[in-house]
Order: C-alpha cells, then sequence, then structure tokens
C-alpha cells in the first residue's frame, strides 16, 4: 500500500491529521469514493486549502458536497476509463443535435445521408491514416513488444485515452465540470497545466502511445495497476518507470469518511490482484518467467529520441495520478454506464466505428448546477443524492 501514497512519514501524519479534522468538520457525513479518492492523494497544499476553507464556513459538510458534485460531474473517472462513448458532444444552446430523433425532410434532391456519410468516410479514413503512422512508429520504437511482458504481437495504448482528445478545446474546459478545472480542486495548477500542455496537440503521438499485450491493455483501461515514472536516461534514450498493482477496493462501501484510511478496506498487490469477479489477474515477464511484480522497475528504450520519442515524463505523471483514483473509485461508478474496456476497438488503437465517426465520444452535458458552489461564503451547495453505506474502520 506504500507504494501506491508518495507521502513521507511527515506528510503521511499531516495528511491524516487534516482529514481527520475534516472528518470532524462534517461530523463524520460519508462522501462518494471518487471524493475520497481525490483527498487521499490530493498534493497537500491543496489539501490545506480545502480544510481551511471548510473551516471559515457555516455548513461544511455543504462546502465539502460541494466539491463531491465537481467531481462526479466532471465524469473524471468515467473520462478516464472511457466510459463515454455513447454519450453525445456538449453543445452550445444553438447547436442542433449530432442524430435527432426525428429527421429533417431534405429541401433538395440531394441525399444528406449520401454526404454525411462521404465526410464521416473521409474524417475516419484521414484519422486511420494518422494513426496508423503514429502507430507503426510506436511498435517500431518497442520493437513491436508488449513493454511491460516483452511478449510479441502487442497493441498499442494511449496513455492519456483517445477519447478524452475533445476535453482540450477552450469550449470544453469552459464547461462548469470541465475535468481539468476538477483537477485543479486537489492537484496544484502549475501540475495540472504541465499534464494540459502536455497532451494539447494531439493524442496520436509516441509520446502518449506504448505497446501492451492484449491483457495488460485491459488491465489498464480497468485501473488493476498504474506506471510510476522513475526517470531518463541525460540522452533520453531510456526511461525508467515502475509497475505497480493496485489493491481491489470493489468490496468497500460507495461512500466511505474522509478520514476512512484506505489500507483498511483492501490489501496490497504483490504479484496477483484478486478481480471482484473472481479469481486473480497477473502479468508473465515472457523473458525471466517470472510474474510482474509491484515495485518491478521497467525500462523502456528508443534508438532515436526525436523521431521515436519515449512516453512523456508529465502524461505519466498524469496517469501515475489517474490510474490511482480510478482504483480507489472502483466499483462506484454509476451501474447503469455503457463500459467500454479498451481504447482500440480496431487494430490501430483508436475507437472508430463503420457507422460513426470519432464525434460520437463527446460526453453530454451535465445538470444545471452551479459552478460558483464553491465560493459562496456559507458553503451551501446542492446536495447530491447518494446512498449512505457503513463506512470502512478508521
Amino acid at each position: 500500500m506504500d507504494m501506491i501514497f508518495e507521502d513521507s512519514a511527515a506528510d503521511k501524519a499531516e495528511r491524516t491529521h487534516l482529514l481527520d479534522e475534516l472528518d470532524a468538520l462534517v461530523k463524520g457525513e460519508p462522501f462518494s469514493r471518487e471524493l475520497w479518492a481525490c483527498l487521499w492523494l490530493a498534493d497537500l497544499d491543496r489539501l490545506r486549502s480545502i480544510v481551511a476553507d471548510t473551516r471559515n464556513v457555516k455548513y461544511p459538510a455543504e462546502l465539502l458536497n460541494g466539491f463531491q458534485v465537481r467531481v462526479i460531474n466532471s465524469n473524471l473517472v468515467r473520462h478516464w476509463k472511457q466510459q463515454t462513448r455513447n454519450v453525445s458532444r456538449p453543445t452550445s444552446a444553438a447547436s442542433t443535435p449530432l442524430r435527432p430523433s426525428t429527421p429533417t425532410l431534405p429541401e433538395v434532391s440531394e441525399s444528406p445521408t449520401t454526404e454525411l456519410s462521404g465526410s464521416r468516410k473521409r474524417r475516419r479514413d484521414g484519422l486511420l491514416r494518422r494513426d496508423r503512422l503514429q502507430s507503426d512508429r510506436c511498435r517500431e520504437r518497442d520493437q513491436n513488444l508488449c513493454v511491460l511482458t516483452k511478449a510479441g504481437d502487442p497493441e498499442v495504448a494511449h496513455i492519456f485515452p483517445f477519447a478524452m482528445r475533445h476535453l482540450q478545446t477552450e469550449e470544453a474546459r469552459a464547461e462548469p465540470f470541465s475535468p481539468w478545472a476538477c483537477l485543479k480542486l486537489f492537484w496544484t495548477e502549475e501540475k495540472v497545466n504541465q499534464w494540459f500542455s502536455a497532451i494539447q496537440a494531439t493524442t496520436e503521438t509516441p509520446r502518449n502511445l506504448f505497446c501492451l499485450c492484449p491483457n495488460a491493455h485491459a488491465y489498464q483501461a480497468k485501473g488493476y495497476f498504474a506506471l510510476k515514472n522513475i526517470g531518463n536516461s541525460e540522452d533520453n534514450t531510456s526511461q525508467t518507470v515502475m509497475f505497480v498493482w493496485m489493491p481491489d477496493f470493489n468490496n468497500s462501501p460507495s461512500t466511505l469518511r474522509v478520514c476512512t484510511d484506505p489500507s483498511t478496506c483492501t490489501e496490497s498487490v504483490v504479484r496477483f490482484r484478486k478481480v471482484a469477479t473472481g479469481g486473480v489477474v497477473g502479468l508473465l515477464d515472457t523473458l525471466t518467467g517470472l510474474p510482474t511484480a509491484s515495485g518491478d522497475q521497467i525500462i523502456l528504450q528508443t534508438p532515436d529520441p526525436v523521431n521515436l520519442p519515449l512516453p512523456d515524463p508529465d502524461l505519466l505523471g498524469l496517469h501515475w495520478v489517474l490510474q490511482r483514483v480510478v482504483a480507489m473509485a472502483a466499483g462506484a461508478e454509476p451501474t447503469e454506464m455503457i463500459q467500454n474496456d479498451t481504447d482500440s476497438d480496431d487494430e490501430y488503437g483508436t475507437m472508430i466505428y463503420d457507422d460513426s465517426d470519432a464525434s460520437d465520444l463527446y460526453p453530454s452535458k451535465k445538470p444545471a448546477i452551479s459552478s460558483s458552489i464553491l465560493d459562496n461564503e456559507k458553503g451551501m451547495a446542492p446536495r447530491l443524492d447518494v446512498s449512505l453505506g457503513p463506512c470502512c474502520t478508521k
């Protein structure tokens, strides 16, 4: 469990003290696992600020519920797990639905369906050509082997999910519940801006790709493991990352007191991870014949750091944070969500289908809850309807 949390002994003691105080301020009220995970993984500076703000309001639980609303309505966990595939793109008031339930009859004899299909096909073909080029570059860099197991015939996986690329636009960032705004509640603005800048241009670059065998690719999408960047060589031809299995939090209640120590909810994982459906999963190093274990250091290499660059350290930093958030929030997402376990439903790692284009990946707008809830001096925020199950022992 210590591998998941980066706090020194002193920082851990301070975090525990702050969350104990926060729990006392809200009188032991439980909150969503998403919020709980963010608080336990937040930068200490941001956690200090949250606790200080909560001390100074008349209704502390209402203020903290405001944070909860922001986290849940940002769909941060769902975006990272790519569970927003079938929801529609955010639109302005003047926009029309992407797929109206009652089509409008055309005013001319030309078929709009034919034109739309042709436009979609051109966009899809363009995306596929671009993605194939970058996919091939990634395979060349990684020698067409899984970077974790060295198994052949790997898939090309994204670090920052392909399905989240639309969240980089100014329109998306201006949304009241933008995931980027949510991240800044818990991690410093400087850090979040570094993450944002690292992916701003495109998701389709070797700096955002690596090769994973099919089961490792699926485990990454489910939050079963995380990679922590250790550092690059001076010439950027090699990069060391640490592999860490994420514990299974699925048996934890959907709501927890904020002071609940994660170590009381689950067990650390060394080589084989338990899964909610029963049994265990693991990864085998094909060179040594040994199972991949938490703490293993893995070296990624490139023969050409300019044309075949290694994964971006800032993107790996974002991956390290959100893989842990996803693991701790596991099982807390709405049960009606249509899930997509991987970002590579075609051979090039993009979620593009014969009957739809990439625009189908856009999320819907959330209910109109004021984004100023955290600025209210009394901390008044709309209540979120969550089930209040039992919590783990502190």
